[in-house]
């Protein structure tokens, strides 16, 4: 039971990636302006911390059911370390990793967010 809730949380969590991904390809300056109003939020940092540890631990639970699941188990880890790295990284220091994506041309940001709708396809691929 748990483990049919993870893979539609993981499911959904692709298909929106996908889904944000593909429209940031369309519109990447809007995306950028999202990320910016986001991550200047108080919240902003708890809400990447608690993405990360979530998808991770759904990922570890869903990884037996998975076409992949060692991947699975990797990205769901490295998705946790990820969470636990944001907080010790500081705010300022991930402020001007940021800053400094959202400066990229709108080109080099079209082309990394393909990556983007990648990862969510291979999430999707991986549990249907």
């Amino acid at each position: 039971m748990i483990a049919t809730i993870a893979k539609v949380i993981i499911f959904l969590f692709g298909a929106a990636t996908c889904i944000v991904c593909a429209l940031g390809i369309y519109a990447p300056n809007r995306l950028i302006e999202a990320v910016k109003s986001i991550w200047g939020k108080r919240w902003g940092i708890y809400a990447a911390v608690i993405v990360r540890l979530l998808l991770g631990t759904l990922l570890i639970i869903a990884a037996p059911d998975s076409r992949f699941p060692v991947v699975f188990k990797a990205l769901g880890w490295l998705s946790i370390i990820a969470a636990i790295l944001i907080p010790s990284l500081g705010r300022t220091r991930l402020d001007r990793l940021i800053n400094w994506f959202t400066a990229l041309p709108s080109s080099l940001v079209r082309f990394w967010l393909l990556f983007g709708i990648a990862f969510g396809g291979f999430l999707i691929y991986c549990l249907i």
